[in-house]
């Protein structure tokens, strides 16, 4: 992009487009493959429009974090189907939790990473809630439990359990450690198609035993 090009930038259009160079630079490379020069080429603008824009590199991945997040949520949202049991809102936010992670491994872990995102961004922590809710909802009320705790009570460890165990398998399966048990020539169609569904059926039972 020329310099005549760069200045017609408005200063939203500029932080967009830094936003939606890093997004691809992720998508393509991971966050191994990420630095604030490539973004800036990419973007066609000068290698210090990052840092002037975002503050830091921190502060460039936050925004791309927080638009991981909505596509989350998406996803979860998709997964979605009426007159569904506690159990079975579990297991089917629940996979589509670990297809995301599949099909974005490196915006997974870009969100996993405390240390490149800036959880304290006044729209971080509402993405987060946006992206987790239903799949909370569900853990609430499969183990009884209120979706939002007084402050004087402990989270339900059933909730806390699940999201963990979601998280794990999840991070699991974008790292191929279920490899030892998938020996069809898709490991990741047997993954979603098979051996996820049953992982979650066991956790989490239609006839909820508790």
């Amino acid at each position: 992009m020329n310099v005549t090009a760069r200045d017609n930038y408005h200063h939203g259009e500029l932080r967009s487009a830094l936003i939606a160079a890093s997004d691809e630079i992720i998508r393509e490379s991971g966050v191994e493959g990420f630095s604030l020069r490539e973004a800036a080429r990419r973007a066609g603008v000068s290698p210090g429009a990052p840092k002037h824009h975002f503050g830091s590199m921190v502060g460039l991945l936050t925004e791309v974090a927080i638009a991981a997040y909505a596509e989350l949520a998406r996803y979860m949202s998709d997964a979605l189907v009426e007159d569904q049991t506690a159990a079975q809102r579990l297991q089917s936010v629940g996979s589509a939790y670990v297809k995301y992670a599949l099909d974005n491994p490196g915006h997974f872990r870009l969100i996993c990473r405390k240390d490149l995102v800036n959880r304290h961004h006044p729209d971080f922590e509402p993405a987060v809630y946006t992206a987790m809710t239903a799949f909370v909802l569900a853990a609430a009320e499969y183990y009884g439990s209120p979706f939002r705790p007084d402050l004087e009570q402990a989270a339900h460890p059933g909730i806390v359990s699940a999201v963990s165990t979601i998280h794990g398998i999840a991070h699991m399966a974008i790292e191929d450690k279920f490899s030892f048990v998938l020996k069809s020539e898709n490991p990741e169609a047997e993954l979603l198609g098979t051996l996820l569904p049953s992982m979650l059926s066991f956790h989490w039972p239609v006839t909820n035993p508790r």
